[in-house]
């Protein structure tokens, strides 16, 4: 499943209310889409969605209609992103964890 970060700036002035809204989003917002958490970010952005889905159709669907028009969120940026270490990567002898697992060693 495609992964996907979804990156806010927020007002000042409804920090607390908008931080409450979207911790209070469901785990399937959206059809296809399955929110797996929110997270505060310290620099340009203020908060984070961590989002997977297979359609990209969904995700846009997602961040226009639940994200976009929320009170205090001022800004949105979505951005595809690879697998961060959720599923199984496979070597030619047997599947391993990102997570504690060997290094792949790639071919020359």
């Amino acid at each position: 499943m495609r992964e996907y970060l979804v990156l806010l700036k927020l007002n000042p002035g409804k920090l607390m209310e908008t931080l409450g809204s979207l911790r209070q989003l469901s785990s399937n917002p959206v059809d296809a889409v399955d929110l797996c958490y929110t997270m505060n970010i310290f620099g340009v952005w203020d908060m984070g969605i961590w989002i997977n889905s297979e359609d990209s159709a969904q995700v846009l669907e997602f961040v226009q209609e639940k994200v976009k028009n929320m009170t205090g969120i001022t800004e949105v940026y979505t951005v595809p992103t690879f697998p961060h270490g959720n599923e199984p990567i496979k070597t030619e002898d047997k599947t391993k964890n990102f997570k504690g697992s060997e290094p792949v060693k790639a071919k020359a």
